[in-house]
């Protein structure tokens, strides 16, 4: 009677421990995830104050040429050249499915003229 108290303490203590570890680890990768955010608003690179990784003095400065090149060519113009285009595109899928659905069953694309 005595082993199964033991057990059950035991188990409790690892069950209370492996809690207090999950959120600790998840309230770290909030942390981590917040800080990211935070340095791509910046206009940093994501990890460049968050990495947990030590880095020597030559690295620490250079950047990521694919993050460097993405944020150059995100200017407003071209989002708002993006955006005009996808209006555009949505605008054509629209009269195509209208045509479809004006068009009587049983007819071929080829018969079917307006």
């Amino acid at each position: 009677m005595e082993a199964i108290w033991i057990l059950s303490v035991i188990f409790t203590f690892i069950i209370i421990i492996s809690t207090i570890d999950h959120r600790y680890n998840l309230r770290k990768k909030k942390i981590d995830a917040a800080l990211r955010m935070r340095e791509m608003e910046m206009g940093l690179p994501p990890g460049t104050y968050s990495s947990t990784k030590i880095k020597s003095g030559k690295n620490r400065n250079t950047v990521d040429p694919s993050f460097t090149e993405w944020k150059q060519t995100s200017n407003r113009t071209e989002l708002k050249k993006g955006i005009d285009d996808l209006q555009q595109r949505l605008a054509n899928l629209e009269t195509i499915m209208n045509n479809r659905k004006a068009k009587p069953e049983g007819m071929q694309d080829k018969e079917w003229k307006e």
